[in-house]
């Protein structure tokens, strides 16, 4: 009996590892073609794709997000985690609705759009949101 708990055990272990998790991290993968240390992406070309296509957005915000709420006590850091973010609403359509305004230094970059500023940084010559602070 435990010699065939084990063969489960080592097949599903085998299905898992060769199967299920590089399908996970196909996402993340895919996204990071194009970009490198030694060929550091645009952040012009990057943005527009970031704002339009989910699953780009979601592979190249970082996972957990910081988020930063400013109350009257002071600001407050919480860490919000992929599952809570990945279907929230889109850069692209929070800039249609309010505008942004785009500023650069080096390897970091804002963008505020209404009430939420966000913060992206170039992480290993490829672009990534890391924070946002309402």
């Amino acid at each position: 009996m435990f010699y065939m708990l084990l063969a489960g055990a080592l097949i599903g272990g085998m299905w898992y590892s060769t199967r299920l998790l590089p399908s996970l991290t196909k996402g993340v993968q895919t996204m990071r073609k194009g970009c490198g240390p030694k060929s550091p992406e645009s952040f012009d070309t990057f943005l527009p794709r970031y704002q339009s296509d989910r699953m780009f957005a979601n592979a190249r915000t970082t996972d957990p997000l910081e988020k930063v709420l400013n109350g009257a006590e002071g600001p407050a850091t919480t860490m919000v985690p992929r599952t809570e973010y990945r279907s929230q609403e889109l850069l692209g359509d929070i800039v249609k609705r309010h505008g942004s305004a785009v500023r650069r230094d080096g390897g970091n970059a804002e963008v505020e759009a209404g009430p939420v500023t966000y913060r992206f940084r170039l992480q290993g010559g490829c672009w990534e949101l890391w924070q946002a602070e309402s």
